[in-house]
């Protein structure tokens, strides 16, 4: 029975309200037609983030608090005294835990998960300062690189990387780091791609930097990861890294001089070559750049493939003069992320004796 309980006030409304929130999201998105990336990306946290609400809240699911229907709906705001205990009549945490032993597998299984969790994100944190320091290279070694990291940064006005060249079985290029910033690229993408391609490549990397991607990459993989029972919080991530792509290349668009025309010729022809160099069966994975969601097995191509055809279509149709909305209009978004992140849209089910609470 206390699996059940765990199962119907937490798991279950977890996976609910990010489910319910994307829906939300992803319909005032389309209403509006919100077209700035960085408004659209602070939306799509929304799923990510709400369902630790959730989590925090006690709910009490006394049958007889609701009335005899089988299904309940309505919208509610959390309640601040069910996630914090202002009272002192309930019992002290050690002596809940000593007096019920659920909780206190519950207690040691939330531990063991955090624990992995914990040890995944260090890992991957290594491997990343591995590579940025796996061959790292000055202006004298690869001097046509760094001459377009020096003049591209100047007109983005952005710090400039390092840069480290691997050898491992990863073919496109990105960033690695938040204070200090290096471009980790392969020499065999260097040698294959033109001087038009290389500059497209290096400036998408760049722009990455200028929007401070990794951060905002971090905090949503941590998020995505403590959900990682939750499926809609792997949707909300993948339109996350989609939005970063996409704002990476209208920032191309608008201060790398080239046209429209240019830059999708550029990154399709990269994505071509980064594609036909890249390993079939790769010792490490792909972090991502400039052709993230273009290098995955193939039952994912002709999703991917819609993918890059939007991204091209977007490309060629974006007004550099228009590319981030105006400081008022996002000021009402930011008020309408603040609300859909509060607000939940209750459902309560029974089943006779058992009742879902979904919030």
């Amino acid at each position: 029975m206390f699996i059940i309980d765990i199962l119907s006030g937490y798991i279950l409304p977890v996976i609910y309200e990010s489910m319910v929130s994307l829906v939300i999201v992803l319909m005032f998105l389309f209403v509006f037609r919100i077209k700035d990336s960085n408004m659209r990306i602070l939306f799509f946290f929304v799923p990510l983030i709400k369902p630790f609400f959730v989590i925090a809240e006690k709910v009490d699911l006394d049958p007889a608090n609701f009335p005899n229907r089988e299904i309940i709906t309505g919208i509610r705001f959390p309640d601040p005294n069910s996630m914090i205990n202002l009272g002192s009549s309930r019992a002290p945490f050690y002596e809940v835990i000593s007096t019920d032993m659920n909780y206190l597998y519950l207690l040691v299984t939330v531990s063991v998960v955090l624990l992995i969790l914990l040890v995944r994100w260090i890992i991957l944190a290594m491997f990343y300062r591995h590579l940025a320091y796996e061959e790292k290279v000055s202006h004298h070694d690869v001097p046509d690189i760094y001459n377009i990291i020096y003049d591209y940064t100047s007109r983005i006005k952005t710090k400039i990387p390092d840069v480290s060249l691997t050898h491992r079985n990863i073919r496109s290029p990105f960033i690695v780091g938040i204070l200090r910033c290096t471009m980790v690229i392969s020499p065999r993408l260097i040698e294959c791609l033109s001087i038009e391609e290389k500059e497209t490549v290096i400036h998408h990397e760049l722009s990455h930097i200028k929007r401070n991607d990794n951060l905002t990459g971090w905090f949503a993989l941590i998020l995505r990861d403590l959900l990682f029972f939750n499926p809609f919080a792997y949707m909300a991530f993948f339109l996350i890294k989609n939005e970063q792509e996409k704002d990476c290349d209208k920032l191309m668009l608008r201060y790398s001089g080239k046209s429209a025309k240019e830059i999708a010729r550029n990154i399709l022809n990269a994505i071509l070559k980064i594609k036909s160099t890249a390993a079939k069966t790769g010792q490490y994975p792909d972090p991502g750049g400039i052709a993230n969601n273009f290098t995955g097995s193939a039952p994912l191509y002709f999703f991917n493939f819609k993918i890059l055809r939007n991204r091209i279509n977007l490309i060629l149709s974006t007004d550099p003069s228009r590319i981030y909305s105006r400081p008022f209009p996002r000021i009402i978004m930011v008020m309408f992320f603040i609300i859909l992140l509060v607000l939940q849209v209750v459902m309560v089910i029974r089943f006779d004796n058992l009742i879902i609470f979904l919030r």
